[in-house]
């Protein structure tokens, strides 16, 4: 027991007790984009540069995307990477599925992502469409602190996958995918073969685990019984 919960009262000491495993949760997957639904965050949707303007690419195109383009949003790109709107058709119907637009970041020109966080950033995600048929794996996504410690990691899998898009000899399979740390993350890597990601999202906040919002309304009861006894 620490001292903390130690120093409470009986009552109070149970909520503490139950609110401790949390604490062992230091670093996480996040698989839904909901994570983000309440949380105070940045959205880069790479529909438009960090300044607002808009990147207009037909069917096929790509444009260089500089380091900084969205530096003044707290993220450089540490890789050399281009805005793509991807010719490949089930990719277009992966963001379609997604709610996303049509321009995002694809294999074809760039494998590596490495990006670094400016501010205090806790939590991350893309979505992913990942064309199965040329890479069952699917990307990896590692998450580093700022004296380049391995946070979180994570392989692309089945927990991430909200559905599929089939068109000829291509699969994608897509979803969301993140990683969260109580240690604010300073640098990402993201290896991939033949995937696609788009809408990056970044905050400083840690969502407590399925489970831990429960523990703390038995805890805040439990406090407040003792209360009025």
């Amino acid at each position: 027991m620490s001292q903390t919960c130690r120093s409470l009262g009986l009552y109070a000491r149970v909520g503490c007790l139950l609110l401790a495993p949390a604490g062992l949760a230091q670093a996480g997957i996040i698989t839904s984009v909901s994570y983000f639904a309440e949380t105070p965050h940045t959205l880069i949707n790479f529909e438009t540069d960090g300044a607002g303007n808009a990147i207009s690419l037909i069917q096929g195109q790509s444009q260089v995307l500089p380091s900084n383009s969205y530096a003044a949003l707290g993220v450089t790109f540490n890789s050399p990477l281009r805005w793509v709107n991807d010719g490949n058709a089930a990719f277009d119907g992966a963001q379609a599925a997604l709610g996303s637009g049509s321009i995002g970041i694809p294999s074809s020109f760039a494998s590596t992502v490495d990006l670094s966080f400016s501010g205090t950033v806790r939590a991350f995600g893309f979505f992913v469409a990942n064309n199965s048929r040329l890479d069952p794996v699917g990307p990896s996504i590692t998450a580093y602190d700022a004296a380049g410690n391995i946070l979180e990691s994570l392989a692309w899998g089945s927990q991430f996958i909200a559905g599929s898009v089939t068109v000829g000899n291509a699969r994608a399979d897509y979803g969301f995918a993140g990683l969260y740390s109580a240690t604010p993350i300073a640098r990402v890597v993201i290896i991939k073969q033949a995937a696609l990601l788009d809408d990056l999202r970044f905050g400083s906040a840690v969502v407590p685990a399925p489970g831990v919002l429960g523990a703390m309304a038995v805890a805040g009861l439990l406090v407040t019984r003792r209360r009025r006894a």
